[in-house]
């Protein structure tokens, strides 16, 4: 009980820490906001805290958690074949939750500008945050190995596929979907976490001893990286007008908790990952095909002027979900 709290309390918590926190900062009484100075204020604010959210999230994922990703990777037990085909898995999971928005899309005629607000929604998923720390606090260091290594290609995914494909949706009809590498080209940042595993590989391979103040600064920092990138974006959220877009949300949640899960569990069962580890693995696949919306999913909306409302309202729902998610991941594999 006490970890499914701290769990909950690190994801959850942050979020609404954060977004107190930009309520605070940013409140204004309907007859401040019409006064021009006060506006400009609080627009003033409102950039600020978007430049706070931005650096935390960098200093979180570029900055920190490279030394628990080197720690785990380490650790990890390399004889174990079966691991390899995690990357594969992240990829699949990737693709069959993007192809099961654009599929419903269609179905149901989805206008083009909510139609590429459900497909990020639907596509891109809050691994490392929630999922890396559920998978740290039930199974340890290797655990939090396991998510890394699903996720190594996820986040390239987002930005070759899941940007331009969204776009093109979002101008409807006779759009071809361009695969496009400008993104990482701008962001070589991208490539740290996947150095961060060559790393620790490396270290693994040649069999160097790993100094205890890495794993006792890593057990440390794993939840601290949740709660940074939790306050990151509650400071940046949003409620937005979730009744208008109970079509759309409830397609993004049946994405997530009813299509990914009921395709990659029994997939990674089939290609023997319960038999890998004591079934470690599984347990992860089992925990990463449940994760909420990811909050990237906010930026192509945001960058390429499609329904933003929607992204955020989706975002709101899924990651409120977590609230019954978690225990029932705790009872089933606690």
């Amino acid at each position: 009980m006490s970890r499914m709290l701290f769990v909950l309390s690190v994801s959850l918590g942050s979020v609404l820490f954060g977004y107190l926190l930009r309520r605070w900062r940013t409140g204004a009484t309907a007859m401040e906001a019409a006064v021009p100075p006060r506006l400009a204020r609080s627009e003033t604010t409102r950039n600020r805290l978007e430049s706070v959210s931005a650096k935390l999230k960098i200093a979180a994922i570029f900055v920190l958690n490279p030394v628990p990703i080197i720690n785990s990777f380490w650790a990890l037990p390399l004889e174990e074949r079966g691991l390899l085909v995690m990357p594969i898995l992240g990829i699949i999971s990737l693709s069959v939750a993007g192809g099961s928005a654009i599929v419903m899309n269609r179905l149901l005629r989805i206008p083009p500008k909510r139609a590429a607000s459900v497909f990020t929604s639907g596509m891109f998923t809050n691994i490392l945050a929630f999922g890396g720390l559920i998978a740290f606090v039930l199974f340890g260091h290797i655990g939090y190995a396991i998510v890394q290594l699903y996720n190594m290609f996820i986040d390239f995914g987002y930005y070759v596929v899941g940007f331009p494909v969204s776009r093109r949706l979002s101008l409807g009809a006779g759009k071809r979907a361009e695969i496009s590498f400008s993104l990482i080209r701008e962001q070589p940042f991208l490539f740290i976490p996947v150095a961060a595993i060559v790393a620790g590989l490396f270290l693994n391979v040649f069999g160097i001893d790993r100094p205890r103040l890495l794993h006792e600064a890593s057990s440390v920092l794993i939840p601290t990286i949740s709660a940074m990138l939790g306050t990151a974006i509650g400071l940046t959220l949003y409620v937005g007008r979730i009744a208008r877009y109970t079509k759309e949300i409830a397609l993004v949640s049946a994405i997530k908790f009813v299509i990914v899960p009921s395709i990659m569990i029994p997939l990674a069962a089939a290609i023997g990952l319960t038999g890998v580890m004591g079934g470690l693995p599984f347990n992860v696949v089992v925990i990463v095909s449940f994760m909420p919306v990811a909050f990237t999913a906010l930026v192509p909306p945001a960058i390429y002027g499609f329904d933003l409302d929607l992204a955020n309202s989706a975002w709101i729902v899924t990651t409120l979900a977590l609230a019954a998610i978690v225990p029932a991941l705790f009872a089933v594999l606690g």
